[in-house]
Order: C-alpha cells, then structure tokens, then sequence
C-alpha cells in the first residue's frame, strides 16, 4: 500500500520524499533528495537523509546537530585578545572616523592578528579569528583567503582614506614632541607591481626592494604615520613629500644623515610650528665657513665626545659632534680600502671621522641636541621588530593597490605593537622579557564556553592571575584565605610511665 494522498499533500520542504515505515507502515518520514543518477538512460532520484516527519497531518523539521567539524570553537584564546585591543581603541576610533563600521572592524582585526601572532599569513587568518576571543568581540568578521586578499587590494584603491587616517593622528602631536624619521627597506620580487626596483643596497642584498619611511614621536614610544614608495627613490627627494603628505604640521624632526634640510626646506618655512634637527654633509660649505671641526667643549657624560654649537647669520644653528672612538674606527676602514694613500689627504680626512654635524633652527644646549639624536635608536629597535618579530621584512603581494592596503595594517600592527611593549616594561616581572614570551604567556589564558552557552576563564594559577591584573586584563584579585576550622584540643598530660618493664614477681615489702 503507498503513501495515502493526503499525506503526499501536506505542505513540506521541496525536493522532498515521503516513505512508510514502522510495524504497520502507518509512520512517515519526509527524506531529502540530494540529486539523480542516470541507469539505462533514466533519470533515478536519488534519497538523502531523513529531515523530518509528518505528525498528526503537519510536518515535523528533525532537530538538527552539527558535526563537530562545522560546530563553533568553544575554546578560545582570550587574554592576548583583551590586552591588545584594550592598548587600542583609540586606534579603532579613529578607523572608524575613515572608514565604514564593517570595514574598520575588518582592518583592526587583521591589525590585531597580525601583532598578537608574528608571521602569520593571509590563509591562516580565517581559522585564527575563530579561535580567538576576537571572533566574539567582533562576529561575522569575512577573513577567508581570497576575500582578504580583495579587501586589501580594496584597501589599497582607495589610499586617499589611509592618508586621511595618518592626517588623523600627525594633528595629536605636539609642537614639543620629537619625531624621528627614517625609512627601511623591503624585499619586494614582484614583476607586477610599481614599487619594487632596485635601492642603494641592491649589490649587497641581491633582492629589489620596496621603502617605507616612518615618522616616530620619540615623546610617546610610538609611530605616527608612515608611507611606502619605490625602492629606488632616496631618503633625500621623499622628506618634503612626506611632510606635505601626512600634513607633518608640528613637532621637531630629527632625521638621519640620509635625509635632506635642502631638499625640504620650503615645506619647513611654510610650517612655522614644524622643527628640525638634520644631519648635513661632511664637505658643506657652512662647515668650513663657521669653523664646525674646530671643536671648543666636551660633555662630561659622554668621554671622548668633543662639540661645537655656532649661530648662522640666518638665524638658525649648527651643532657639531666628534667622537674619538667612531673616528678611529673610521680611519682603520678607509687605510685598509686605501693602500698608498696620500698623507695629506689622511690629515685632512681625519678632521671628518667620527663627526657629524646638525642644522637646527631651535636654540639648545649641546647636550641636549646630542640626547636628542641618540634617541633615535628607538626607532631603529621598532625597525628590527617591524622585520625580524612581526616578519614584515617582505611585502608578499603583487598588486600596486595590494601593497599600499598591505604597509597600512603593516603600520596599525607595529603600532600596537609599541604599545603593549611600553606597557610590558612597566611590569617588573616582565622587564628584559622578549615580546613574544611575554605573548606566550598570555595565549595561556584562555576562555571555555560550558554547555549553558556561558564563557568562563580556565582556571589558571595564582601567578598568572598577578600578572594578568598587573597588565590590567583581569580586575584586581580579592584573595581571603580560608578560616581554620575548629581549634585544636588541649593535650590531657597522662602520667608518666616508669622505665623499664615493671617486675612480673615483686620482692615483698621488707620494711619493719
């Protein structure tokens, strides 16, 4: 006997059979068809699994339970998550004053899993986003392989909103505050894009490179903005057009010896708040005209170190610097690549080594404009982990656009990045920690979500619980130690027990 037609007629999903079954075939599952298979020319259906039932006339959906390799992740990492984006809602704030909601959410979390797992790829960040705690921050986040690599070229496309969100944060500068500049260089193979081409140190590297230059405000521990060009261009024609670019309004520049005051000048004279502190050339005619390697002081703080400060009739100052231990070292470098050298030339060579003198148009003492050069070493430290912690010493596209939308989370990540370090060498247990241990020990902490749908933290030790409240992820731990329980009884003191073991026959008392 078929199924009766009235139970063919109750309203069920589509593509969708009904079938008898039970003892008296009076039970009716409804089974999905999932395709057909061609026999002896025919087209047979072919039955997939039961979806369902037909109950007193209606139709009954089967509950459904997920496989558990298309389940969500109920464990989560979550302390390295909360600690960096903590650091940086700042920096989400401001995307989000560029950018859509969807869109900023999207680039801060990139940014984010790029400066909590160094050296992760484009692929991995999909499955890394589910099993963080960012996933829960920020839901239906799309980071498969090919639609990030779209929203980067996206990203790329339209620049003129990177360059409004590095505008963005060059206006929070101070007029007091230091900006180190410089520039580094990346590999860059790609045979599609504009940007790689071949840079001063090509002979050496082997490899076509891509700069990217960095304005880092010494003040503050971090960089400010940032912009990539070719690698051929020179650290001397770009200084101007990065100014003009990021709209670099205030603050005082300090530059290395690549750079240029020359060939910047007119975007420092238009900017009357902007200050330098740039290197010149060794043969500059201003040098021999004001007598800059006739050294008169010496700061005591630094042995061997003698100086002289003299005031252009323009109005604006140089200040020279000579180290004896950096000249000496020097005039090894140039007799060794100089056989048969000229004695006269070595005499006159030998006022240059070691020195190097500034163009300045503020009016400091010696020690402080020789301070203030030194801290460019910070930047340097953030360059060495740009490249070698978060692996950013490649670009790894192809696309012109690809590589602009690429250096800009680049530049949020390294960014977060300064910021959690300064935040480390706040914590006493975490000084002279290498960052990526003190990330380790974070990835510990994780979340687990119970079978009532709530997260809970795994239990961790006590030690841990310290350091999490000291980096500020946990809220300050109340410990109340465990009352004792009912007091101790009172020893009863028992007479004491004669030595020896007492006689088995005692000898009568012989007393009279």
């Amino acid at each position: 006997m078929g199924v009766p037609e009235e139970i063919r007629k109750v309203e069920r999903p589509p593509n969708t059979v009904v079938i008898q079954y039970g003892k008296n075939k009076d039970r009716y599952a409804v089974k999905q068809r999932i395709g057909c298979r061609s026999v002896n020319g025919r087209k047979i259906p072919i039955e997939g699994p039961i979806i369902g039932h037909i109950v007193d006339g209606k139709y009954v959906p089967k509950p459904t339970v997920l496989n558990i390799s298309m389940s969500d992740c109920d464990y989560k990492r979550w302390a390295d998550v909360e600690f960096c984006t903590n650091a940086n809602m700042d920096v989400l704030d401001d995307l989000l004053t560029v950018y859509s909601d969807k869109d900023a959410f999207k680039i801060f979390t990139i940014a984010v899993l790029r400066a909590i797992d160094p050296d992760i790829n484009d692929y991995e960040l999909s499955s890394e986003y589910n099993e963080t705690w960012l996933s829960e921050m920020y839901p239906n986040v799309a980071l498969s392989k090919n639609t990030v690599g779209d929203f980067l070229y996206d990203l790329g496309r339209t620049c003129s909103h990177i360059t409004k969100f590095m505008q963005i944060r060059t206006e929070k500068v101070s007029a007091d505050h230091r900006l180190a500049v410089d520039g580094t260089l990346k590999s860059n193979e790609s045979r599609v894009n504009t940007f790689s081409d071949y840079s001063r140190k090509a002979l050496k590297k082997g490899t076509r490179d891509i700069s990217v230059i960095f304005a880092y405000d010494v003040s503050t521990g971090e960089p400010v903005c940032s912009k990539a060009y070719p690698g051929n261009q020179v650290d001397i024609g770009v200084l101007e057009d990065f100014i003009r670019t990021n709209k670099v309004d205030r603050g005082i520049i300090i530059a290395d010896k690549g750079f240029s005051y020359n060939a910047a000048k007119k975007a420092f004279n238009e900017r009357p708040d902007l200050h330098f502190l740039i290197p010149i050339k060794r043969d500059a005619d201003v040098i021999s005209k004001f007598h800059m390697y006739d050294y008169n002081s010496s700061l005591k703080e630094y042995p061997g170190l003698t100086c002289r400060k003299e005031r252009m009739f323009d109005g604006k100052f140089l200040y020279s610097f000579h180290d004896a231990r950096r000249a000496s070292e020097e005039e090894i470098t140039w007799t060794k690549s100089n056989d048969g050298y000229d004695p006269q030339e070595l005499n006159e060579l030998r006022k240059k080594f070691g020195s190097i003198v500034f163009i300045s148009d503020v009016d400091i003492d010696l020690l402080t404009a020789y301070r203030a050069y030194e801290e460019r070493w910070k930047l340097e430290v953030m360059f060495m982990f740009y490249k070698d912690i978060l692996r950013f010493d490649q670009t790894r596209v192809h696309e012109d656009c690809s590589v602009l939308g690429t250096e800009f989370i680049n530049f949020l990540s390294i960014l977060m990045v300064c910021r959690m370090r300064k935040i480390f060498n706040d914590v006493e247990q975490l000084k002279g920690v290498p960052y990526n241990t003190v990330i380790k020990k974070l990835r510990r902490v994780s979340k687990i979500k119970g079978p009532d749908g709530q997260w809970a933290v795994r239990k961790i030790t006590e030690k841990e619980q310290m350091l999490m409240v000291e980096l500020g992820v946990f809220p300050q731990v109340i410990t109340v130690k465990n009352s004792r329980g009912r007091p101790r009884k009172e020893k009863e003191e028992k007479p004491k027990r004669p030595r020896g073991r007492p006689r088995k026959n005692p000898l009568p008392d012989q007393s009279i």
